[in-house]
């Protein structure tokens, strides 16, 4: 039997494009169509990023200084300007993003339900505490990448909720919002809702997820009231 859902932060909670292209447009003084493209190469880079961490085996490099070298590298790719206090904000931003429509309803419906719930993220701790206090839910703990020392997939970040609460990979749904989210809690044995937003498929369907839909609302019709 489930007892605790864990949620991905910033791809199923959170919709980083509609929270981070106006902060990018306002800071840089670009058009909406330019502004979205250096959210999405951001993105890219930063994610490149915690593989990269993961590979080095040197220990973690912190979410917050990556999401810097990521804003660093997409700046100097595009030839854009911007000075120290910009590149603080833009940062400072990811303490600041907004739900999705659905998630503070989803939620707030599991937990009403009688499962615990809590987020199992990359994030640095602190950007994350940040982060959930800046959108008000009310989740029960907080699983960080900086917790496990490494960023997902490394199986050892979604046993870091196991550990801490003394529980069994049955015990446990983790929510993904991506392909490589998904297979890696699978991986890991967990079972796994995915927040399926743009229809993609996992690259090895070794690790397909249990169950997925289009947004959060899906993971309602999995989980009863216990």
């Amino acid at each position: 039997m489930i007892r605790l859902v864990t949620f991905d932060v910033y791809t199923a909670l959170v919709d980083l494009e509609r929270s981070l292209v106006p902060a990018v447009s306002r800071a840089l003084g670009l058009p909406e169509a330019e502004s979205r493209a250096v959210v999405h190469e951001w993105r890219r880079l930063q994610r490149e990023g915690t593989l990269f961490s993961n590979s080095l085996l040197k220990g973690r490099i912190p979410f917050e200084r990556l999401t810097r070298l990521a804003l660093d590298g997409v700046l100097h790719r595009r030839n854009l300007q911007a000075d120290e206090a910009t590149r603080q904000a833009l940062v400072a931003a990811w303490n600041r993003l907004e739900l999705w429509p659905e998630a503070r309803h989803v939620v707030e419906a599991v937990r009403e339900r009688g499962y615990t719930v809590a987020v199992l993220s990359n994030g640095d701790e602190a950007m994350l505490r940040a982060l959930l206090e800046h959108v008000g839910l009310p989740f029960d703990h907080i699983f960080s990448g900086e917790q496990a020392g490494v960023y997902k997939p490394h199986p050892r970040i979604y046993h870091v909720p196991l550990e801490s609460l003394g529980l069994t990979s049955h015990d446990v749904l983790h929510v993904a919002g991506s392909a490589l989210d998904a297979m890696g809690s699978k991986a890991a044995g967990l079972r796994c809702y995915w927040s399926n937003r743009r229809g993609e498929i996992v690259l090895d369907p070794t690790y397909t997820p249990d169950d997925e839909g289009g947004d959060l609302s899906g993971l309602l019709a999995v989980l009863p009231p216990l």
